[in-house]
């Protein structure tokens, strides 16, 4: 067998693991805009460089035909991938996104990590409907002065809103909901530079007053989800940043 014909064999099998592994990262652990605004590109990368370049290069790099502990370097350099695939694997899958929880007029994408760096449980989200992540809301008591001494020890602690996981429930977009959006001129301002929003527009069919947005705090990308006036979730519109 020739050089070339290893590295050929080596990357087909890597390139069939790369399928697979594509397809649990961008259609089940960051799904639809999550997959650029969470960390699923970075997350792919680690697995490109492991799968499609390390192994099959070590390949290239080893391999020759007739040479005396050939299967021994060949078993290691799978060894090795495979522990870095394994470990690589298993740090974008620790740090999908779990949950979309809606607060006081903005989206936060969580994770394990946000939970436990709030020295906050990790809440049971199974209970929710729908896939992951779960799209949950932070629903206070109505009575105000409990819900204004909630949030005085939720700022006592330290602890962001989006971490009272007692009072998650199933979002919804009711009446509250739908009044509580950005202004648009905000967004207009914001997008001075970009001039992405009447893209955004022209790529949904609308007008400005066609849709709603709210502030979307991710891990890489700060955003606006985009939603229709019934409350249906439209997409992400991306513009410039806090200022």
């Amino acid at each position: 067998m020739t050089k070339l014909r290893a590295f050929a064999i080596h990357f087909g099998i890597s390139f069939l693991i790369f399928i697979g592994l594509t397809y649990l990262v961008v259609a089940i652990w960051y799904p639809g805009f999550f997959f650029e605004s969470d960390g699923g590109w970075e997350g792919m990368r680690i697995i490109v460089g492991v799968d499609l370049v390390l192994g099959p290069l070590l390949t290239l790099i080893v391999y020759k035909h007739g040479k005396p502990g050939l299967r021994f370097d060949l078993s290691l350099i799978g060894l090795v991938q495979t522990v870095c695939l394994i470990l690589g694997t298993w740090v974008v899958y620790s740090e999908r996104p779990i949950a979309m929880v809606y607060v006081d007029g903005h989206f936060y994408s969580m994770n394990a990590k946000a939970f436990s760096d709030a020295d906050t449980p990790l809440p049971d989200l199974d209970i929710f409907p729908g896939a992951y992540p779960k799209w949950v809301e932070v629903e206070l008591p109505e009575d105000t002065e409990q819900s204004d001494e909630i949030r005085s020890d939720l700022f006592r602690a330290a602890k962001p809103m989006r971490t009272a996981t007692q009072y998650y429930k199933a979002f919804t977009a009711g009446d509250a909901f739908l009044q509580d959006h950005a202004d648009i001129r905000e967004i207009e301002h914001r997008d001075k530079n970009t001039k992405l929003l009447p893209t955004w527009l022209e790529k949904h069919k609308g007008d400005k007053q066609d849709f709603l947005f709210y502030p979307f705090g991710a891990r890489y990308q700060y955003v606006y989800l985009g939603f229709d006036t019934s409350g249906k979730k439209i997409g992400v519109l991306k513009v410039q940043g806090p200022v």
